[in-house]
């Protein structure tokens, strides 16, 4: 069972996916990274999924692959405000509710925009279409989790062994509930 789990979220382009790996790697903890579970899923179809659909069933696996593991777990996604409360809130109780933060990964919206567009991605997530849902979602994306919140900066390099020092810290039993 999960006894703290560390949610990193943030808009499309903030820099979750970065952090949350090398998170994982100064912790030394599992990472279940949603996108890495949607690009499995479209490889090993022969065919296309839309994209939506394909990216609520990762979300469904990254809970389910959750409940697999004990001690401390980061999960990494885009929980958007007002879309994915309840999905996310069915996934955090489904692991009896752990003790955990939500790490905020924030830029500006510029910036965030710009990594949108320009990086490599995975063809199953379509994201040269995606903007005028990038657009939305990023102009109301805040904390959805609950959880206490710990906001990163994520415009330049961020210091994660001190991060992941803040972090133990918080693992530490009882230090947050």
């Amino acid at each position: 069972m999960i006894d703290f789990l560390i949610v990193v979220n943030g808009v499309p382009g903030a820099g979750k996916t970065t952090l949350a790996g090398s998170l994982a790697r100064e912790l030394a903890v599992p990472l279940i990274a949603k996108d890495a579970i949607k690009e499995a899923l479209s490889d090993a179809m022969n065919g296309s999924l839309p994209t939506s659909q394909l990216g609520a069933v990762a979300a469904e696996n990254v809970w389910a692959i959750a409940r697999m593991l004990s001690g401390t777990v980061i999960v990494e996604s885009f929980w958007a405000a007002g879309r994915d409360d309840s999905h996310f809130r069915r996934g955090f109780e489904a692991l009896a509710a752990p003790r955990g933060v939500e790490i905020w990964c924030h830029t500006s919206h510029d910036v965030a925009r710009e990594r949108f567009l320009t990086r490599d991605r995975h063809a199953a997530h379509s994201d040269a279409g995606r903007l005028p849902e990038w657009e939305l979602l990023s102009s109301s994306a805040a904390p959805i989790t609950g959880l206490p919140v710990m906001s990163v900066e994520t415009t330049t390099a961020v210091d994660v062994p001190l991060l992941a020092a803040t972090l133990r810290e918080h693992i530490a039993p009882g230090a947050l509930r």
